[in-house]
């Protein structure tokens, strides 16, 4: 199993540079581990065996979650992502926690290295096939994301998000 980060759990953004330093130091090999079970988690037929390299990668997965084939659930800091109970997430869906972008006016050598952010996936959610979860946010409990959807901002509880980016259609009636 990958070990947790040493440091406080982070909840919002950070600097990605500091968050490798400071808070969650990896080595090469912990690095390549990490993208290998993925590799081998994105392929895997058995869901229970596909759960388990998740895991093992060190992504916080509930209790009854089913992860289709191809999900992409960012193998560079995986220990940002959190799944709770009951979630749902369909084929080749995309969940990132780090950003590469340069945040500044003008470019100097070796700065601007990116952020990272947690995603929290709530209970009961849905993430339809395709779709793309982006740095930062947090699905609602029993929210639906619609395939291909592009979600960059937090969904409500029980609602139903689509678009790009991904904007309310209605909300989901007990």
């Amino acid at each position: 199993m990958s070990p947790r980060p040493s440091g406080p759990p982070i909840t919002e953004r950070t600097d990605r540079r500091e968050y490798e330093r400071r808070i969650a130091p990896r080595g090469i090999l912990r690095l390549f581990w990490q993208k290998q079970l993925h590799i081998w988690a994105r392929t895997c037929i058995a869901p229970g065996l596909r759960l388990w390299m998740y895991r093992a990668m060190g992504i916080s997965i509930g209790r009854h979650v089913f992860i289709g084939l191809d999900t992409y659930l960012d193998c560079q800091f995986p220990e940002l992502i959190q799944i709770e109970d009951d979630v749902t997430i369909s084929f080749r869906v995309t969940v990132i926690v780090h950003d590469d972008a340069r945040r500044m006016t003008h470019v100097e050598a070796g700065a601007g290295a990116g952020t990272v952010a947690p995603v929290l996936l709530r209970r009961g959610c849905y993430l339809g096939a395709g779709c793309m979860v982006l740095p930062g946010v947090t699905v609602g409990e029993r929210a639906v994301v619609a395939a291909g959807a592009v979600v960059t901002r937090d969904v409500a509880p029980g609602t139903i998000v689509a678009g790009v980016p991904a904007r309310v259609l209605r909300t989901v009636t007990a």
